[in-house]
This record gives structure tokens, C-alpha cells and sequence, in this order.
């Protein structure tokens, strides 16, 4: 999807952006090896071409490449074409993660303009949490115990995100989706900082003397109880992951130089076409689904989803 010419006289890579490009796996694929290309081209200019026909872009797609941009700023000097830069600034706007207050259906949808929060401090996190988990569970049916947990299972996210950023922040954003008459809530939370990939592999080589490779770091991170800290945990990760497929979501998962690809009950873990220094997690999860209730097995300590239509 992306091309590049390297012209060391110049001490400059090359970037060539499609004009059209969606928000998915293809895409966060691709942002990977531009990090990694980067990183491999001891470049000190990028400059980034999307050519001259008209820009294509959805809004998280273009936040998501904005972000990514002013990342790499923080090293290198980037350069976009100016039809590019026009996207940018009439598309993407950044908050502060206070600002985040609910989330509108008909005023997201509608919308032009992708906001994109950061969050600096436990009160953001607590705050995006509880909206975040209060109108996935009213938006669909949802024991309390069910939202409950949810809510927990996505501070944890949140909470991890933060824990491991080396900037201190971790970036957030939404959107929300129609596919016919289906409705879709669409989040990203990404932090540039410790990768899953590095926590696991330095935790089994130090209490193990293990070296396990990054896609079985990944898989030993899904595991349920499996957690790098002292004390208990690693519930958030194998939660996450059980409530997407029984609610038929999408959740995609970059640390590092691996991805944890979930649709409905399908899952695959495989490696990214280049590196992601920090997580980047994504989530598609239906709204209005009436098919079907969840709640959470307290013994089990897992989602569970009851099947309306057999009722």
C-alpha cells in the first residue's frame, strides 16, 4: 500500500500514500512498516506524498495517519503535501482526554470532524472508562454485573495503555459506523511506550531464564491470570477478548511487531509487516444487537451471551 524511495544524497525518505485508503486491518498494517522504514532509513527528512487525486480518507483513518505523523515529528523532520495537510487540519482536531463528556450517535455520525483525545491522568482514564462502558451496555442488552465488569475490563485497558506509555499519555478516539442498517461503535486507544512484546519476554526471561518468541508472547498475554505484575491480574487482555467475540465484535491488536486479529470467534496472532513501538488497540463492537443478552459468570469469570432467538 505504501511505497518508498530512499535518496541518501539527500538524507531523505520518500513516502507514496494512497489517495484512498480506510481505516483497517490493512491500514494499521501498513502504518507499521512506515514505522519501521523510518527507523531502518536513518533518515533525518520524510516526506510523505499522496499524490494529486483527490483524498479519500475516513475520519479515523486520517487521525490514526496524523498521529502517526506527529510521532515520528518528534525525531525527524516530516514533510506532507500541502492537499494532505488540508485534510489534516479540516478533519482532525485534538482535546484534551476532560473533554471527552458522551458519546452522540446522530451528532458522531454525522460529523466531519474526528476528535482525537489525550489522556494524561487517572481522572481522564476513570472518565473515558465509565462513558465508554455505560453506553456500550445501554446501547445494548446488558445485565448490571455484565456492565459492570466491562467497565472494569476496559479501565484495565486504559489503565495498562498509560502504565506503559513513555510519554505519559495515551491517545483515544471514536467513531461511529453504519453498514447497512447495522450500527457500530468504532475505538482506538494507542500509547507509544513498553510493548506487550517486551513486558512478557523480559518477565519470562527473568523469572524463568526463558527467551519465547513475540508471537508466543502475545498468546501468553490472552491467557487468562496471566499477568506481568506482582499480585493478581491478567483479566483485562483474555476479558476483552471474550466479550468482542461473544458480542460477534472485531478487536485488533499491535504491540510491537505482532497483531491479535479477532473477528467474531475467530482469532489469529501473526506478525505485523513492520514494528509498533507501544499497543494500538482497536475495537468494532455492535450496537442495538436485541439477538441476544450478556451477562458475567462471577465463577467463571467470563462473558457470557444468551441467545434471544432460542428463547
Amino acid at each position: 500500500m505504501f511505497l518508498y524511495d530512499k535518496k541518501p544524497k539527500e538524507n531523505s525518505l520518500f513516502v507514496k500514500i494512497p489517495s484512498k485508503i480506510q481505516y483497517n486491518f490493512a491500514f494499521l498494517n501498513n502504518i507499521t512498516e512506515l514505522l519501521e522504514q523510518v527507523e531502518k532509513s536513518g533518515c533525518e527528512k520524510i516526506l510523505i506524498d499522496c499524490g494529486a487525486d483527490p483524498i479519500n480518507y475516513n475520519k479515523m483513518c486520517t487521525a490514526y495517519l496524523l498521529n502517526t505523523l506527529l510521532f515520528l515529528a518528534q525525531t525527524k523532520t516530516v514533510f506532507t503535501k500541502n492537499n494532505l495537510l488540508e485534510i489534516f487540519h479540516e478533519t482532525v482536531s485534538h482535546s484534551d482526554g476532560k473533554q471527552f463528556k458522551k458519546i452522540d450517535i446522530t451528532r458522531d455520525s454525522l460529523s466531519q470532524t474526528q476528535q482525537c483525545y489525550c489522556i494524561r491522568d487517572d481522572k481522564a482514564v476513570s472518565q473515558t472508562v465509565h462513558i465508554l462502558g455505560e453506553f456500550i451496555g445501554s446501547h445494548n442488552l446488558m445485565f448490571e454485573n455484565a456492565k459492570e465488569f466491562l467497565i472494569t475490563t476496559i479501565g484495565e485497558i486504559f489503565s495498562n495503555a498509560f502504565n506503559h506509555s513513555s510519554e505519559n499519555k495515551v491517545f483515544f478516539m471514536y467513531d461511529i459506523e453504519w453498514h447497512n442498517n447495522d450500527v457500530y461503535l468504532i475505538i482506538n486507544v494507542t500509547d507509544y511506550g513498553k510493548t506487550i512484546v517486551h513486558n512478557v519476554q523480559r518477565y519470562h526471561q527473568e523469572k524463568y531464564g526463558q527467551k519465547i518468541e513475540a508471537t508466543e508472547s502475545i498468546r501468553w498475554a490472552m491467557g487468562i491470570g496471566n499477568t506481568t505484575r506482582l499480585g493478581s491480574g491478567g483479566y483485562g487482555l483474555p476479558t476483552l477478548v471474550n466479550y468482542v467475540s461473544n458480542a460477534n465484535g472485531e478487536l485488533l491488536i499491535f504491540s510491537g511487531n505482532v497483531i491479535f486479529a479477532l473477528k467474531g470467534s475467530k482469532q489469529n496472532i501473526l506478525y505485523a509487516k513492520g514494528t509498533l513501538g507501544g499497543t494500538s488497540i482497536s475495537m468494532k463492537i455492535p450496537l442495538f444487537d436485541t439477538s441476544r443478552a450478556f451477562l458475567y459468570d462471577e465463577d467463571r469469570k467470563e462473558f457470557m451471551s444468551m441467545d434471544l432467538d432460542q428463547i
